[in-house]
């Protein structure tokens, strides 16, 4: 068992708003520093191909973590109680609120391809990946999603916003390897080119 607790009062980790959600094709990395640098968004959102970048407008929405993947109980396990055999993929579940419908368009044209998403907060801040699954390499990735599905509009109605909904999935511990990034003075404003 490896130390867990190392520190007596270790500063508050915490995300808070997702604002916009960043998709680029899986395999896709970046350095730390260079992800922290608007030269670099600049050329990832310009790009074309395997390195391009793609921003969906502003966002409101959360994850929820997946429950626990549990089997027996009752009579089928010692005590009654049952055995976790593991976790139920997370679940983003989001609103993109009166967005022009042509982008949106474009959107679900990616709704096939297999993507990694990069959370910005209300900070500029970029929620990420620092090292991949197997541990062997650090940097700054996207987290592995599936089963988008952003749909068709939804009219507000005298009372409510125009919306499209837009959901995905991530796997299992996903968030094992996720970091803050500093706060940027250009997350918030990142558009398509």
């Amino acid at each position: 068992m490896t130390s867990a607790v190392t520190t007596l009062y270790p500063c508050p980790s915490e995300f808070g708003q997702i604002q916009k959600l960043i998709f680029w094709r899986r395999g896709n990395y970046k350095s730390v520093a260079s992800a922290l640098q608007a030269t670099t968004w600049t050329s990832l959102l310009t790009a074309t191909g395997n390195t391009k970048a793609l921003v969906a407008g502003f966002v409101i929405g959360k994850v929820t973590a997946g429950e626990a993947r549990e089997a027996g109980g009752g009579n089928e396990t010692k005590d009654g109680i049952p055995v976790i055999i593991g976790q139920q993929p997370s679940v983003f579940e989001g609103q993109l609120i009166q967005r022009d419908q042509d982008e949106i368009r474009l959107l679900k044209a990616i709704q096939c391809e297999t993507l990694d998403v990069i959370f910005v907060n209300e900070n500029g801040q970029f929620g990420y990946l620092d090292t991949l699954y197997n541990g062997s390499t650090t940097g700054f990735f996207g987290i592995p999603i599936g089963g988008l599905q952003i749909n068709d509009l939804e009219f507000g109605d005298f009372d409510g916003k125009d919306q499209n909904k837009i959901k995905f999935w991530m796997p299992a511990n996903w968030s094992n390897n996720f970091e803050i990034s500093a706060a940027t003075t250009f997350g918030l404003t990142l558009i398509n080119s």
